[in-house]
């Protein structure tokens, strides 16, 4: 694990499944966004955060803003790596970075962000709960605001 900016961030690895890339065995635009979800909930998970308890006490994290460049083709049964790094928490949104590399040379394939509103189960936007804000602001030296 690496330290960048007083925030750990988590290394996935994954590996371009045939099912995600067209004719030509590139990866389709859609799978980039497949990708940064799974080194999101790999983040929360090493810091001891379930989504999947956040999602049982009735609250969903909610993509409410999406970014993703893209700078080098990633092709079938290609190995990348998912850099993903939590840069803000705030009690109703919060942001997640991401760079996406190709194992093999270290080319970046993509870099991208995520910004999420916490919701209830209506889909109505709320606060985090307070427990789940403090441990984020406690993981990106933050404060209430």
């Amino acid at each position: 694990m690496l330290v960048r900016l007083g925030v750990m961030l988590v290394r996935v690895r994954l590996r371009v499944r045939f099912a995600e890339t067209d004719q030509m065995g590139i990866a389709h635009h859609s799978a980039y966004v497949v990708w940064l979800e799974a080194g999101r909930v790999e983040w929360l998970r090493e810091r001891g955060l379930s989504y999947r308890q956040l999602e049982d006490e009735g609250v969903s994290l909610a993509v409410s803003g999406v970014e993703v460049g893209y700078r080098t083709a990633a092709r079938f049964d290609d190995e990348i790596e998912v850099e993903t790094t939590l840069v803000e928490a705030r009690s109703r949104r919060f942001r997640f970075s991401y760079r996406l590399t190709r194992t093999e040379d270290s080319a970046l394939l993509a870099t991208g962000s995520t910004v999420h509103v916490p919701t209830d189960r209506r889909g109505r936007a709320m606060r985090l709960p307070e427990e789940w804000l403090d441990r984020l602001l406690g993981l990106v030296g933050g404060e209430r605001k």
